[in-house]
């Protein structure tokens, strides 16, 4: 009984609030992530793909090498996305891929729900419009937590939370 206790305090918001700032107190905040789970069904058919596919054949560059490459590429893409708010910009990261958007030229953001690409692994995503209508979506596992240290570093920033 008492490690469902410890359990259920873990995950209070109280916690989490000091986690962040124990975090914000590192000069950033870190948002790993969230994670579907039809998403890990398709990155793991893609594994499979990359790396069952060049068992079953003779052909050695392009079953094998490509493959397992893009096998790679997948799994940095998996555990390696994630958004990091530092004080004057956002850190995305996208697998081997790295953006950076200042935040100050943040216009907007908007809660959507969308299967397309972009540095996300869910479909709750959150919609960022930035210099001059350039558009980018992530899907950090807190959303309100991100929004609130985004608003902390620039106040003028317009939320959009349509459904």
């Amino acid at each position: 009984m008492e490690e469902k206790v410890w359990e259920e305090r873990s995950r209070s918001p109280l916690i989490e609030k000091s986690n962040a700032i124990n975090r914000r107190r590192s000069g950033y905040v870190y948002f790993p992530s969230k994670k579907d789970g039809w998403m890990g069904f398709l990155h793991l058919i893609i594994l499979f793909l990359c790396f069952g596919l060049p068992v079953l054949s003779d052909e050695w560059v392009w079953i094998f090498v490509i493959p397992l490459v893009l096998g790679v590429v997948n799994l940095l893409i998996w555990f390696r996305t994630g958004y990091r708010v530092e004080a004057e910009e956002v850190v995305i990261y996208y697998g081997p891929i790295t953006l950076r958007v200042p935040i100050q030229e943040i216009e907007r953001v908007a809660f959507i729900k969308s299967p397309f690409v972009g540095p996300a692994l869910s479909v709750d995503r959150i919609g960022i419009t930035y210099s001059a209508s350039k558009f980018l979506t992530v899907s950090p596992r807190n959303q309100e937590e991100f929004l609130q240290v985004l608003r902390e570093s620039n106040p003028n920033l317009v939320v959009d939370r349509r459904d």
